[in-house]
């Protein structure tokens, strides 16, 4: 029964059931920040179960209106389906140029212990969890959009799939209007990636150079000022992999490293709205710590200031957005254990003259007992 990507899971709006409840989460991560155009901060991650991935899993929403000083209880709850055999996991949130408010997640298939559990990929370990198989790597992109996320009454869309694929990062909104999705396919070889020359009603597939080795890709791009699309992509092997386009993303430069320290973990790069470009990224070849941002004056040939945000372990899967001249970012530390949300607001200039203190705060910790530690 493969209806990942035919069927939606739920959306459940204003959940009411005590086990979405944050004190009894057992595990949650992967966060992601968006503002909308009057500066709601909406905060989205993945939760429910004891680890990732799990068929108690959910994708849930909240937001804050008063800067980040408080938040709501979930607003959105994405579920996962024992009844339909589909996996949700890992959401994603974008304001798009338009103003428009973007939620997207993933989905894949699970099968019952009764079925052999065969993995469909060479390099993709099939995984069994609480009596699921997750062995299907051929992941569907979703999405909802609110066109009035500043009211009280949001409406969204119903939900369509997009394409293949397991989209981490914002989209990328090129200088011709086009926009890139960088959903990656784990089954390729190559960096997959899907475009849209209508403002995002169509997508078209493409595939670019070929991989350094890592598990989950979660390329992010940006566009340097000459017109170039440079990619950079996870690795297991210490360092961010590149590739670049300079043809709009019809082809790719062969990949190469970057030179640019990293765990095998997710990152996050982008252009501010003063035209510096952002790196945050753990500050380690080998480990989840030492959680960095960085700024480049130079379209990122060079890094002229950077800052260290939090040396502890266990940090991962930073996101961010910008509004009113204002760096809003998103992290996690201990999905299993200390199972934090965390949550910072900062200027460029915070980072250039590294005087004033930037303290990030806690959005959501569960009391619940530590089961151990897990991540992708």
């Amino acid at each position: 029964m493969n209806q990942a990507a035919l069927i939606p899971c739920d959306i459940l709006k204003q959940p009411s059931d005590e086990k979405y409840e944050e004190s009894i989460r057992q595990f949650q991560g992967c966060p992601t920040v968006a503002i909308t155009p009057k500066g709601k901060i909406f905060a989205g991650w993945y939760s429910g179960g004891t680890c990732e991935p799990h068929m108690e899993n959910y994708n849930l929403l909240i937001y804050s209106d008063d800067s980040g000083k408080s938040w709501s209880k979930p607003i959105l709850i994405i579920p996962s389906s024992k009844e339909k055999l589909i996996h949700a996991l890992d959401i994603q949130l974008w304001t798009d140029p338009s103003g428009a408010f973007h939620v997207f997640w993933v989905q894949n298939n699970v099968t019952p212990p009764s079925e052999e559990m065969v993995p469909h990929g060479e390099n993709q370990p099939a995984i069994q969890v609480d009596g699921y198989n997750f062995c299907d790597f051929e992941h569907s992109e979703w999405e909802i959009i609110c066109r009035n996320p500043d009211e009280a009454d949001m409406i969204f869309s119903e939900p369509r799939r997009l394409d293949k694929g397991f989209l981490r990062c914002k989209p990328l909104i090129l200088k011709n209007g086009n926009q890139i999705n960088f959903n990656y396919d784990q089954m390729s070889s190559r960096y997959g990636y899907s475009m849209s020359e209508d403002g995002g009603k169509t997508f078209s597939r493409y595939y670019g150079s070929e991989k350094i080795k890592t598990f989950f890709d979660e390329a992010m791009a940006y566009e340097t000022n000459d017109g170039t699309i440079r990619m950079l992509a996870r690795t297991s092997v210490g360092e961010l992999a590149e590739s670049s386009s300079d043809d709009g993303g019809k082809t790719w430069s062969p990949t190469m490293l970057s030179g640019i320290d990293s765990p095998d973990t997710r990152f996050f790069i982008s252009r501010t709205p003063t035209g510096r470009v952002l790196l945050i990224n753990n500050d380690d070849r080998n480990s989840r710590t030492n959680m960095t941002v960085y700024l480049s004056e130079d379209d990122g040939v060079t890094w002229k200031y950077k800052r260290l945000i939090d040396s502890r372990e266990s940090l991962s899967y930073p996101d961010a957005d910008f509004y009113n001249g204002k760096i809003y970012m998103i992290y996690d530390r201990e999905r299993c254990g200390a199972k934090e949300i965390l949550f910072l607001q900062f200027c460029e200039d915070d980072i250039i003259s590294g005087t004033n203190v930037l303290e990030p705060i806690l959005i959501s910790k569960p009391r619940m007992k530590t089961v151990g530690e897990c991540h992708a």
